[in-house]
């Protein structure tokens, strides 16, 4: 049986333009990591990789949907961030203290700003369904 919230956000992701998805992939990733670490902090390892899972899964996501070819110098960035993040979240939950997920939170964070301003400027212009690539 479907959820009537699982409908909803299954049709606000499959019609949301392509910006705008990526400015809401960042969002839960970042929700993701400060879960992750207040479930550290609480001791509640089993959550907190559950947290970390969904995250590497949605930055897993961004990473396969870089078009290298047409995004060029930004998309290798993009990829080579992604990849630095994918790796320390293996061995984030081995560390003791909490304190490891604040540089990957400020990553994703400034990410997602960079991004909430593309998507800014692109409200002024109508967007084509699959015309935007990075």
């Amino acid at each position: 049986m479907v959820r009537p919230v699982d409908a909803y956000q299954r049709t606000k992701v499959e019609t949301v333009d392509p910006v705008r998805l990526v400015v809401m992939c960042y969002d839960a990733i970042v929700k993701d990591l400060h879960d992750a670490k207040r479930y550290h902090q609480e001791r509640n390892i089993e959550a907190s990789y559950d947290k970390i899972r969904h995250a590497q899964d949605v930055i897993t996501e961004l990473l396969v949907g870089l078009d290298y070819e047409k995004g060029g110098d930004i998309a290798v960035n993009l990829g080579r961030i992604y990849n630095f993040v994918l790796r320390q979240l293996i061995t984030v939950n081995t560390k003791t203290k909490p304190e490891h997920y604040d540089p990957l939170i400020r990553i994703m964070e400034s990410l997602k700003e960079a991004w909430d301003q593309i998507a800014q400027q692109n409200q002024s212009q109508p967007v084509r369904s699959g015309s935007f690539t990075v």
